[in-house]
């Protein structure tokens, strides 16, 4: 084998390793799953937050109950005290885990000659053996807490002796989503209807088989999908007849439709850190901050950005980033025109939710748990989003 040959193995070679390697780590991996580690930052040797950064005291909440001792004399010698100051001391402490309280509800059976049977059933009776308060702590535990069924088993046993299989909270956390399944419509409606929308989506098993959690978040709504496809039909299904802003990453599956785009920077800027050539990554990054700080128009914005994908460069992955900037020219600079954020953080923040719970269960076990899933979640957040206290939320949707 010549020199000449060997060169090429060798050059075909490295690139079949780089793209399996590719497969792992990318300028889009999280660092927890980084095969090789970057250097830690060096540390300037100081202690605490920052300086300019203001801190935050936790305040004393006001005591329930006040214990104080008093002497009338010296407890040592008996001698006649006379008062100096008194002390304030704080302590939080949880109650003891309380015993569950069991109700009997009768209803009275009567039988009436012009109407048949009557019954007298208490107002209070419920429709379940459970109560709303046990409901509304399985459902939370389930999906705010991310606990599997047999961890919220292990909880109620512990704090309250309450024995319920994993599988009868499975069916309560079924019976809380049937209803509030009208608030999930409701959401559905809120994303439609909104000036704009933050998309993204990652996979998620079910029992097996790949399916997709697809995320939108508007300014006060959160919604939750999984479907078993990445295309564009899932785009359609939501968002019909958009006509608002839709912000995201380079998906071909958001283009074609009638809506605005802008393209998300914190990816393209991600990837252009991740080249080789690092003046790349310079130019793209001054000229993300000068157009984010409104230093320019769209148009010499735009100007500066052809300049940059203009030029020639030998190593390939800055020409592929370069064209994939050249492919979406469009949409990098929509923000500029209409007040809308330029990256996409908003949707990779809601997703991170449903990726933590995958690393947590694996993958959901059936479509039906999809459905619950999707309907909690969607809820959960959007409360959250617009500062309800879910407890409290949860439970007047259980009693109305």
């Amino acid at each position: 084998m010549t020199e000449c040959e060997n060169c090429k193995r060798l050059e075909k070679r490295i690139a079949e390793l780089e793209k399996r390697l590719a497969a792992y780590e990318n300028a889009h991996t999280p660092s927890s799953h980084r095969i090789f580690k970057q250097k830690p930052r060096q540390s300037n040797g100081k202690i605490g937050r920052p300086e300019g950064i203001k801190g935050s005291t936790r305040t004393f909440p006001k005591p329930d109950r006040q214990v104080e001792k008093k002497f009338n004399d010296c407890p040592n010698c008996k001698g006649k005290l006379t008062f100096l100051y008194n002390e304030s001391m704080i302590r939080e402490d949880i109650p003891k885990p309380q015993p569950v309280i069991v109700t009997e509800f009768i209803a009275n059976h009567y039988h009436c000659s012009n109407c048949g049977e009557v019954v007298a059933k208490p107002e209070e009776c419920p429709d379940g053996r459970f109560g709303i308060n046990v409901l509304v702590h399985c459902s939370m535990s389930r999906y705010e807490d991310r606990l599997p069924f047999r961890k919220i088993h292990n909880f109620l046993k512990r704090n309250y002796n309450l024995e319920i299989t994993p599988a009868s909270i499975m069916n309560m956390t079924r019976k809380v989503s049937e209803k509030i399944e009208p608030e999930y419509h409701k959401i559905i409606d809120k994303i439609r209807i909104s000036p704009f929308v933050h998309a993204d989506e990652t996979s998620m098993s079910i029992n097996g088989i790949n399916f997709w959690i697809w995320i939108f978040v508007a300014k006060d709504a959160v919604l939750c999908i999984i479907r078993k496809s990445r295309g564009k039909k899932v785009v359609r299904e939501i968002l019909g007849e958009y006509k608002g802003i839709v912000i995201c990453d380079g998906w071909r599956a958001y283009l074609g439709f009638a809506f605005i785009i802008q393209r998300c920077w914190a990816h393209l800027l991600r990837e252009a850190f991740a080249l080789d050539n690092k003046k790349i990554f310079e130019l793209l990054h001054n000229l993300f901050l000068d157009a984010k700080n409104r230093k320019l128009t769209r148009d010499i914005a735009e100007e500066r950005l052809r300049k940059i994908i203009s030029r020639k460069h030998r190593d390939k992955k800055a020409m592929s980033l370069l064209q994939k900037i050249e492919n979406g020219f469009n949409y990098w600079f929509t923000f500029l025109t209409y007040d809308v954020e330029p990256t996409n953080n908003a949707a990779e923040q809601a997703l991170r939710e449903h990726v933590v719970i995958r690393k947590i269960i694996g993958c959901l076990r059936s479509l039906k748990g999809a459905n619950v899933h999707e309907i909690m979640m969607s809820c959960f957040a959007t409360w959250k989003m617009q500062g309800l206290n879910l407890f409290d939320t949860l439970t007047n949707f259980l009693r109305s």
